[in-house]
């Protein structure tokens, strides 16, 4: 009987320490992906502003596969 309360107690002692390790582990990675999701819209902003100022030059596939800039 006393072994038995023993082992049941360490198993709720166990259960409950995974349990608040997966909840930082969750924690930690949806600031991961937030912080992900953050830089890609930066990135997403600095290409958009670029384009508006025409420093970017827009490529067009030539019938030789070779990629050159547009003709307008």
């Amino acid at each position: 009987m006393g072994s038995t309360l023993v082992l049941i107690v360490t198993a709720i002692i166990i259960g409950l320490g995974v349990r608040a390790i997966m909840r930082d582990w969750r924690k930690s990675f949806r600031e991961e992906d937030k912080r992900a999701a953050e830089a890609k819209n930066e990135q997403l902003q600095r290409n958009r502003s670029e384009v508006k100022k025409g420093a970017m030059v827009t490529l067009e596939r030539d019938k030789d596969g070779v990629y050159r800039p547009k003709k307008d």
